[in-house]
């Protein structure tokens, strides 16, 4: 039975190339099984306009014309927690026509407005982005080899379960860490078994678990049963090693006086750190990294000793690799903080 389908244009040419070759319309559709009526629309067509192509049909009329899409994207990047039936009673009363959620789905899209979760990152206030901005502008001027004298340390939490959901947002593609497409944190949120743990470019330092509220006076006492043993020993394997930059994150165990004071009776010199600012830190990314192997490799935990034990083997399994890497990137992190003008990045 001869096909009443719509015809590719290959197909359509073949029907020209057999009628030019003398070969009759009711041979041509026996032969390639198309209608005859297709195949003499198609030889009337090209020898009317000299293609056997027909003009594309018009589509479907927009249902929102160039002002309304302007309208719709107005209400998106206002409303950018809201539901998706939100936006399109609001565009409804703003057009005065009455439209799909669907509909208002379909635009939103071909505006590149997509429904996404939010991204959790640190609260930023106006000084902290200030901050941030004058102190990578200061350290970019920084060498690369300068940063191979810091030790980056950190506490973290590790959990013995994960949590699930976040909360949605309208944006664009490229707003996936702009200020009102995040879900700020505060750091410590909840967690079965802390740690503290530093490392440099020579490799991993020494991770301790912490039990409880890590004090002035705990801090101190850690730092010099693990931090100083640890960094007196690096500088005399080195060798004319310059000495060693201490970097925190400015907890308040970290700015507390005692510290401060322990810091300067024992000459560590503590690099200045601008508040709230995790991406600026590779140790944050080493936390994951430790995180993503723990839940890899282990798939069950009896109790918290046996998460601080699968915790401490990943930890000394680092390859000096990633170690090299994450310190590298110390200029790169800096200047997209410079480039998002102090807000969040990436990292």
């Amino acid at each position: 039975m001869a096909t009443r389908r719509e015809l590719t244009a290959e197909e359509r040419w073949k029907v020209i190339g057999a009628y030019e070759c003398g070969v009759s319309g009711y041979t041509i559709s026996r032969k390639l099984g198309f209608s005859e009526r297709t195949v003499y629309d198609t030889i009337d067509r090209w020898k009317e306009t000299g293609s056997p192509i027909p003009d594309a049909r018009p589509g479907r009329p927009e249902m929102l014309s160039d002002r309304d899409k302007r309208a719709l994207d107005r209400i998106a990047n206002k409303n950018r927690d809201a539901v998706l039936a939100v936006v399109t009673e609001e565009l409804t009363i703003n057009i005065g026509t009455t439209i799909s959620t669907k509909t208002t789905s379909k635009y939103l899209r071909e505006l590149g407005w997509k429904s996404c979760f939010k991204c959790r990152k640190p609260l930023l206030t106006e000084s902290h982005v200030k901050a941030r901005l004058k102190w990578c502008r200061e350290y970019l001027k920084w060498a690369h080899p300068d940063w191979r004298y810091v030790v980056f340390t950190d506490e973290s939490k590790f959990q013995m379960h994960t949590a699930d959901g976040g909360h949605r947002v309208w944006r664009r593609a490229d707003e996936k860490y702009h200020k009102d497409c995040i879900t700020p944190t505060m750091k410590f949120g909840g967690g079965k078994v802390m740690f503290w743990g530093c490392f440099s470019w020579s490799g991993m330092g020494p991770l301790v678990r912490v039990d409880g509220n890590l004090d002035s006076k705990g801090y101190v006492e850690l730092l010099e049963e693990h931090y100083i043993p640890w960094a007196e020993n690096l500088i005399a394997q080195e060798g004319g090693y310059p000495g060693l930059v201490f970097q925190q994150d400015n907890a308040s165990v970290d700015t507390a006086k005692r510290t401060r004071q322990w810091m300067k009776d024992n000459n560590v010199d503590v690099l200045p750190w601008p508040a709230q600012s995790p991406d600026l830190s590779p140790i944050e990314n080493l936390w994951h990294i430790v995180d993503t192997k723990v839940r890899k490799n282990y798939k069950d935990f009896a109790n918290d000793d046996a998460l601080a034990d699968a915790v401490m083997t990943e930890w000394k399994n680092i390859p000096i690799a990633i170690v090299h890497s994450l310190i590298e990137s110390m200029p790169r992190r800096l200047q997209a903080v410079i480039n998002a003008k102090g807000w969040h990045t990436k990292y």
